[in-house]
C-alpha cells in the first residue's frame, strides 16, 4: 500500500473527532476501533511508513540512522542509568508504523486475574509503590481479551491453569519432535505446558521474525489495526511527523504542535490520544510544561514518569539426550506453574523462538553486550563470534527458554527529559533486592522440577537481567488522582479529552508479556472515546 493514499491533502484544516500520536499497540488498536465505529481518526507516527518491500542487510542497521528506520527500529540510542552503572544503546525499541510491535515476537498472554490485585501478591514488600487493585477487574477486561485475541488471530491452546470455555483461540500447527518431546516430559513432570498463544500464521517459508515481516504471515499493529484503519475505514496519516508540545489550558488539549514536512504545523482535534510507550509518553507529557501546568502537562500528582518498570528474564537451554527434528513452530511452549509460587509472585517460562544458531547467538550476545556496562563484557568482546560457535554445537541438540519475571514500581524508577541524551530522554533504574531474589527463587524452583529429566543450563542469567522490551508504568492510572495520572478509562484525570493508552497506564507489570493486554484495554477505551463523542 502507498502512504499517499492515506495522507491527507491539509491535516491543520481538517476537523478530526481523534489524533493518534503513535501507533503501536495501544494507539494503532485505539484508533482502528475509533474509525470503525465511524469517527474522523488522524494517525501521528514518527518513524517511516513501512511498505514492507525489499530492506536493507541486517549488518547495515546497528550504525546507519537511517537504515534503522527503514527497518522500524529506534534510531537513537536509549541513555540513562541502572544499579549497574551509565548506559547507552539501541534499545528493542521500534519506530515506524506498528511501533515495537514490528520487532515483537507476536506472543500475546493474558495476565492472570491475580493480577488485577497486586498488593495482596507481595504483602512483605512494603516499599513498592503497589495499589490494592486495578480500577478495572480482569472480569471487566475479559470481554475485550476474546476480541483482541480473535482480531489477532492467536493460535494456541488454552493454559490449563486460566481455562477460558469462551476464548478464540485457532488450532496450532503440530508441535516439532524436539518440542513434542519437551511437552510430554514436562506434563509427566507434574507441568501445566500449553501452546503458546501467538499470531503467526501458517505459511510457507515463515521465519516467525523478530524483525520487520515481509510476507504479512505476523499480527502486528499494522497489519491488524493501522492498515485496516486507513484503507478499510478511512483514517488518515502523516508519517515521519514529530509530536513537539500538546498545547492545554486548565481542562483540555486545544492543540497539538509538530514537525512535518520540514515545518511546524498545529493540530486540533476534539479528543487526543497517547501511544507513544512507556518512555516517550511520559516526556512529551513533561515536554507540554505550560503556565497552567508548571510540572508538565496532566502531572497535579506528580507521577508522569514514575513507577518505571522493566521485567526481567532469564535465558535458559533444555538439552535432550539425542537430536531430533525442529521442523515446526518456534514459538511453541509455554507453563505457568511458577507464575504464583510457593508465596511468591514469579512469571511465565516460554519458548523465546530464536533458534540457536550461531549467527543469531552472536546477534543476542552483542545486544547483551551492549547494554551492560560491567567492564568483563567489553574484554570478551572479540571472542563473541568464536564463543557463538561453540554454543551453537554444544547446545545442537537443546531449546531455548525464557523466564518473565514481573518487576514492581518504586516512584524513584523513572523517565525523564534530558536535552543532552540522543534522544531527548534519559531512565533511571534501581534493580530491587526483592527482584534480585525471586529472580533467584525462579532459577532454584526451575532446575528443582526440571533437571532430573533434562539437563538445564542457564545461559545469560543473574544480576543483570533486566528486559528493556516490556516498558510500562509511567502514567500509571487509578482511582485516586492525587496518586495517578489516568482515571479508570485511560482519561488524564484533569482534562476532558487526552488518554493514554500504551503500557504507561500499567500500574504493576504482571508476570507476561503486555502485548495483550495493552490491545483489550485499547479496544475497551476506543468504545468509551466513542460513547463519549456522541
Amino acid at each position: 500500500m502507498r502512504a499517499a493514499d492515506h495522507i491527507p491533502l491539509d491535516p491543520e484544516r481538517e476537523e478530526w473527532d481523534v489524533l493518534v500520536i503513535g501507533t503501536g499497540m495501544g494507539g494503532s488498536t485505539a484508533g482502528y476501533e475509533l474509525a470503525r465505529l465511524g469517527r474522523r481518526v488522524l494517525f501521528l507516527e514518527k518513524g517511516k511508513f513501512l511498505d514492507r518491500g525489499p530492506q536493507p542487510a541486517p549488518t547495515e542497521v546497528r550504525s546507519n540512522e537511517e537504515v534503522r528506520l527503514l527497518t522500524g527500529r529506534w534510531p537513537l540510542p536509549i541513555k540513562g542509568w541502572t544499579s549497574f552503572g551509565d548506559v547507552e544503546f539501541f534499545g528493542p525499541l521500534g519506530c515506524g508504523t506498528g511501533g515495537s510491535t514490528t520487532l515483537y515476537s507476536a506472543q500475546m498472554e493474558r495476565f492472570s486475574a491475580v493480577d488485577f490485585h497486586p498488593r495482596s501478591n507481595f504483602p512483605n514488600v512494603r516499599d513498592a509503590n503497589l495499589p490494592e487493585e486495578w480500577p478495572l477487574s480482569y472480569e471487566e477486561l475479559l470481554p475485550f481479551y476474546r476480541r483482541a485475541e480473535a482480531h489477532f488471530s492467536l493460535c494456541g491452546t488454552p493454559d490449563p491453569l486460566n481455562p477460558d470455555g469462551e476464548g478464540t483461540l485457532r488450532e496450532p500447527p503440530p508441535l516439532s519432535e524436539r518440542d513434542q518431546v519437551l511437552f510430554d516430559s514436562f506434563t509427566r513432570s507434574g507441568l501445566h505446558p500449553y501452546r503458546s498463544h501467538v499470531g503467526y500464521h501458517a505459511i510457507d517459508n515463515c521465519f516467525e521474525c523478530f524483525d520487520l515481516c515481509l510476507k504479512n504471515c505476523k499480527s502486528d499493529a499494522a497489519s491488524k489495526c493501522l492498515f485496516p484503519a486507513l484503507t478499510t475505514f478511512g483514517a488518515r496519516i502523516l508519517p515521519e511527523c514529530e509530536v513537539q508540545e500538546l498545547i492545554a489550558d486548565r481542562t483540555r488539549v486545544r492543540a497539538v504542535r509538530a514537525r512535518w514536512n520540514g515545518r511546524d504545523i498545529l493540530l486540533t482535534a476534539k479528543v487526543v490520544i497517547l501511544g507513544l510507550g512507556a518512555f516517550m509518553t511520559p516526556v512529551l507529557l513533561l515536554n507540554s510544561a505550560s503556565p497552567d501546568w508548571p510540572d508538565g502537562l496532566a502531572n497535579s500528582s506528580g507521577a508522569v514518569g514514575r513507577n518505571l518498570m522493566l521485567h526481567t528474564s532469564d535465558f535458559l537451554v533444555v538439552d535432550q539426550s539425542e537430536e531430533r527434528s525442529v521442523l515446526g513452530p518456534r514459538k511453541s511452549l509455554t507453563l505457568n506453574d511458577f507464575y504464583y509460587d510457593r508465596g511468591r509472585k514469579l512469571g511465565t517460562l516460554q519458548s523465546v523462538g530464536m533458534p540457536l544458531l550461531a549467527e543469531f547467538i552472536l546477534k543476542y550476545l552483542r545486544y547483551v553486550e551492549e547494554k551492560d556496562p560491567r567492564w568483563w563484557r567489553r574484554r570478551i568482546s572479540d571472542h563473541l563470534p568464536r564463543l557463538s560457535e561453540i554454543a551453537a554445537r554444544r547446545f545442537r541438540r537443546a531449546s531455548l527458554f525464557s523466564t518473565i519475571v514481573e518487576d514492581l514500581p518504586y516512584p524513584e524508577n523513572r523517565v525523564l527529559p534530558d536535552p543532552h541524551a540522543p534522544d531527548g530522554r534519559r531512565f533511571q533504574y534501581t534493580y530491587s533486592r526483592d527482584l534480585h531474589e525471586r529472580n533467584r527463587h525462579f532459577r532454584k524452583q526451575l532446575v528443582r522440577r526440571l533437571a532430573s529429566r533434562h539437563k538445564i543450563r542457564f545461559v545469560n542469567a543473574g544480576k543483570n537481567n533486566i528486559n528493556y522490551g516490556h516498558v510500562c508504568g509511567t502514567c500509571r492510572f487509578g482511582d485516586k488522582p492525587g496518586t495517578s495520572v489516568l482515571d479508570k478509562n485511560n482519561r488524564a484525570h484533569d482534562l476532558d479529552n487526552l488518554y493514554v493508552v500504551d503500557a504507561s497506564f500499567f500500574p504493576s507489570s504482571g508476570g507476561t508479556n503486555p502485548s495483550l493486554t495493552i490491545a483489550a484495554n485499547a479496544l475497551r477505551v476506543g468504545a468509551i472515546i466513542h460513547e463519549q463523542l456522541q
